[in-house]
């Protein structure tokens, strides 16, 4: 058997305009418990090659495609000074409760649709309904309270959770949403994710045998209060996917709130030995990518349109992570089974009915196939000192192989992204894929300048 391997994509990122990142933190009590933080970041990319194929607008190599501004303003407080002074809080210092708080507030301002090339402002002006979000937010991004006694800790509020041990792409780290509507795999994931409202809880249950500080783990994200998912990029955004010009009109359906709509899951963790951390868990949640399929009107097959929505799914999967002496380097690992995973079919989600005509076929509604999918991946990280190109700080050198395994595979299953300039013709999707990622980057200027350059 012939291999040939295709280089999916390299890309270059670099902090090219002034302040990568710039924080301040003030106490404000001897005891050090308040804490005001305030965190600047503005962030600009440039395109490096013309736009081409289903790409929209077409833009040109040079042009400013994001110059994203951010300010966090964060309040940290434990109240362990006040629990023995307040009437309220006396009962839970009495009990060996401990109480902590945490608020940030998000302020997000993207330049590129005010001051970018004009076919970006165009384009947002055009759909102010689709874009007036995507150029400024104001939101409480985090809100939560942390409730320690002894072993058992609980986090309740607004928050991100990461259960996985990847970068650039995600495998079993899906619990929140990922925000994908900026920066692409530029952007670290830390940046990406979207919090959600969620109880968690845990209870270290010691050691047993060889393995020692073994803890069980829990969250739930009530549908009711939180059922949001992953943005959508409108077509004209810059990190869309290149998406043909609509030929039917779409409606996106997104989870309602309630109950049968919660996230939730649990995993066991542990460490064996001195630095081998495990952990196995199962959860239910919603992926980033929507699915579609087409839904026509009994009565008249000729109205007929898509609908987007986005299915959920469980996923069960197991984490390794451990730091290897001889060599100084990280090993990290996962595997996951991603159960009922919805797929792309044409002849099911967009299937055509034959007439009898010749070349003539009508249009059918539609369903989402599922196919249960397995997923891994083994990683390598390692420091290392370059003088010549930094003499204050080291460069990090990740790489990271990710593996796919469709289960009952159907050679009929493609990427829902038509490949330019046939609006009917897809890539297809092997039974067993693999990817390969390489990370290298360093800081400058104080933590300043952050160049980054992945593969």
């Amino acid at each position: 058997m012939k291999e040939r391997w295709t280089l999916a994509g390299v890309f270059m990122v670099m902090a090219i305009f002034g302040l990568a990142s710039g924080g301040e933190a003030v106490f404000i009590d001897e005891q050090e418990t308040l804490q005001f933080l305030a965190k600047a970041q503005t962030r600009a990319s440039i395109r490096l090659n013309d736009a081409s194929g289903f790409t929209f607008p077409e833009t040109e190599a040079g042009d400013l495609v994001q110059h994203r501004n951010l300010l966090y303003l964060e309040v940290n407080h434990d109240l362990k000074s006040l629990m023995g002074r307040l009437s309220l809080l006396k009962p839970l210092e009495s009990a060996g409760i401990e109480l902590k708080y945490r608020l940030v507030g998000r302020f997000m301002y993207e330049g590129v649709y005010d001051y970018g090339p004009e076919k970006f402002q165009d384009v947002a002006d055009a759909s102010p309904d689709n874009f007036d979000d995507f150029k400024q937010e104001y939101d409480l991004w985090e809100a939560y309270a942390d409730i320690t006694k002894g072993p058992v800790y609980f986090r309740i509020g607004r928050q991100n959770l990461s259960w996985g041990e990847t970068d650039v792409f995600r495998l079993l780290d899906q619990i929140n949403p990922l925000d994908s509507t900026f920066g692409g795999v530029f952007e670290d994931l830390d940046d990406r994710r979207i919090p959600l409202w969620m109880l968690r809880g845990s209870y270290n249950l010691g050691t047993f045998g060889p393995v020692a500080s073994v803890t069980l783990e829990s969250f739930w994200v009530p549908g009711f209060w939180d059922a949001r998912v992953a943005p959508m990029s409108p077509r004209g955004a810059p990190y869309a996917p290149p998406q043909a010009p609509p030929s039917i009109s779409s409606k996106v359906k997104t989870p309602g709130k309630k109950l049968d709509n919660s996230r939730w899951g649990a995993r066991i963790m542990g460490v064996i030995g001195d630095n081998l951390n495990l952990s196995v868990g199962h959860y239910k949640t919603y992926p980033d990518v929507p699915s579609g399929r087409l839904i026509v009107n009994p009565a008249n097959p000729l109205d007929f349109r898509q609908e987007i929505t986005f299915e959920d799914e469980q996923i069960t999967g197991a984490a390794l992570n451990f730091w290897e002496t001889h060599t100084e380097t990280v090993v990290r690992s996962e595997v996951a089974m991603f159960w009922d995973e919805a797929v792309f079919i044409p002849q099911i989600n967009a299937p055509l009915i034959p007439t009898g005509i010749p070349g003539l076929e009508l249009p059918a509604t539609g369903r989402i196939p599922e196919k249960n999918i397995l997923r891994y991946m083994v990683g390598l990280d390692k420091n290392f000192w370059i003088r010549p190109l930094n003499k204050k700080n080291v460069f990090f050198f990740s790489m990271q192989y990710f593996g796919q395994y469709i289960m009952d595979y159907d050679e009929r299953i493609k990427m829902a992204i038509p490949i330019y300039p046939d609006t009917m013709d897809f890539a297809g999707v092997k039974e067993l894929e693999n990817q390969i990622t390489f990370l290298v980057n360093s800081t400058y200027l104080q933590g300043n300048l952050y160049p980054s350059f992945s593969a």
